[in-house]
C-alpha cells in the first residue's frame, strides 16, 4: 500500500491566484483606511467582532502583499521582454491612466482653477509631490513608480550578476537599504519623516523581485512551509499587538507577516476552490490599481464636504459602492484608450 504524500508548496499558485491576491490586499487596503481616515468601527457595537475591527487595523501590511506580488509578477513581464525603455513605457502608461482619469479633474480645479498653481499641478501629475514635501494622498503610487524605473537594474543586479548568488545578493541589497534607511533618519530626519511610508517598503518589493524567478519557474516548497508561514502570521500580529515595535523596525516587521500571509491566502484559496469567491476577489484585482487612487480621492472630497461624519458605517458602504463604479468606469475607459495602440504594436510584430 502506497502512502500519499503531502502536496508541496507549488509557487506557480502565487501567479495562479494572482487577481484574487490583489483583490485580498487592496479590500484589506480600502478597510484600513476606513478605520485610519474616517474613524470607523467595524465591531457594529458587537464585542465579539473586535477581533475582526484589529484585523482591518492591520491592513496597511496589505501594502506589504501587493509590493511582494509585484516585485514577482515584474519579472514575468521583464524576463520576457528585457528592453528597459519598452518595460518603463508600458508600466508608466499603467500608472499614467488611472492617476489622469481619476483625480486629473479634481487636481485641475484644485490646483489650476482655485490655487493658480501649474508647478503644484505637475508636481502632483508626476507624483513629485510626495518625494519631494512628503504630501501622502496616493503615495503608493509614487512609491510603485520608483519600483518601476529601477526594476531593470534590480533584475539585471540579481539574476545577471556574476557575484557570488542571487540570494546572497539579495541579502547584500536589503543590508544596504536598511542601512541607508538608518542613515536618512538620524541625519536628515524631517525628509525621512515625509517618505519613510514608501521608503521603508522597498526591502519587500526588493523579496518579491527575487521570488519572481522561482515563480516563473514553477520551484516548489516543502509542505511544512505552510505551519511555518501561519506560525509567522500569528506571531507577527502579537507583537504588532504588544507594541513591541516603534518607527521604522515596527515598518520593516510587517514583512515578517505580510510575506508569509501571500503563502497562506494561496493555501486557503487552493482548499475553498470555491469560484463565486475567486472571481469576485479577482474582479477586485483586476481594478487594483484604480480601486487604490478613487478610493482615496473620494475619501478626501467626502473629508471637504459638508455631509462628512466620522465613525458612519454607512457612510463609508456609500462611499465604497461609489469608488468601486468609479474605479470599474476607470478601467473601462482606460481599455478604450490603449486597446488601439495594443493593437497597433500586435500587428507591427506580425508584419516584422
Amino acid at each position: 500500500m502506497k502512502q500519499s504524500k503531502i502536496k508541496p508548496l507549488e509557487l506557480a499558485d502565487i501567479s495562479k491566484y494572482k487577481g484574487e491576491i490583489y483583490g485580498i490586499s487592496i479590500i484589506w487596503i480600502m478597510l484600513f483606511h476606513a478605520i485610519a481616515m474616517l474613524k470607523i468601527h467595524f465591531t457594529m457595537g458587537f464585542s465579539f467582532l473586535k477581533p475582526l475591527d484589529a484585523f482591518i487595523g492591520y491592513g496597511n501590511m496589505g501594502v506589504e502583499v501587493f509590493l511582494f506580488c509585484s516585485g514577482i509578477f515584474l519579472y514575468f513581464s521583464y524576463f520576457r521582454n528585457p528592453n528597459p525603455l519598452v518595460f518603463i513605457k508600458k508600466r508608466l502608461s499603467r500608472l499614467f491612466w488611472p492617476v489622469v482619469i481619476i483625480t486629473g479633474l479634481f487636481w485641475v480645479y484644485k490646483y489650476l482653477i482655485v490655487a493658480h498653481d501649474t508647478s503644484l499641478f505637475l508636481s502632483k501629475l508626476t507624483m513629485m509631490d510626495f518625494w519631494v514635501s512628503g504630501d501622502q494622498q496616493i503615495w503608493f503610487v509614487a512609491c510603485i513608480l520608483v519600483c518601476y524605473l529601477i526594476y531593470p537594474y534590480i533584475y539585471a543586479y540579481l539574476f545577471e550578476s556574476k557575484f557570488l548568488n542571487s540570494f546572497l545578493r539579495l541579502v547584500i541589497l536589503l543590508a544596504m537599504t536598511a542601512l541607508l534607511t538608518l542613515v536618512l533618519r538620524s541625519t536628515y530626519p524631517d525628509v525621512y519623516s515625509n517618505i519613510e511610508i514608501a521608503l521603508t517598503r522597498f526591502p519587500v518589493f526588493f523579496i518579491g523581485c527575487y521570488f519572481g524567478k522561482l515563480v516563473y519557474e514553477k520551484k516548489t516548497l516543502p509542505w511544512y512551509i505552510n505551519l511555518i508561514c501561519l506560525a509567522l502570521v500569528i506571531f507577527c500580529f502579537v507583537i504588532l499587538e504588544l507594541g513591541v515595535f516603534k518607527g521604522v523596525w515596527r515598518r520593516w516587521f510587517y514583512m515578517v507577516g505580510g510575506i508569509p500571509l501571500t503563502f497562506i491566502l494561496i493555501w486557503v484559496l487552493n482548499f475553498l476552490k470555491f469560484k463565486p469567491l475567486n472571481k469576485f476577489l479577482a474582479f477586485f484585482g483586476t481594478i487594483s490599481l484604480n480601486l487604490y487612487v478613487s478610493h482615496i480621492m473620494v475619501i478626501k472630497v467626502y473629508q471637504m464636504s459638508p455631509f462628512i461624519e466620522h465613525k458612519r458605517l454607512l457612510h463609508f458602504l456609500v462611499l465604497m459602492v461609489i469608488f468601486i463604479i468609479i474605479a470599474y468606469l476607470a478601467e473601462l475607459l482606460i481599455n478604450l484608450i490603449t486597446k488601439p495602440r495594443k493593437k497597433k504594436v500586435k500587428e507591427t510584430k506580425v508584419t516584422t
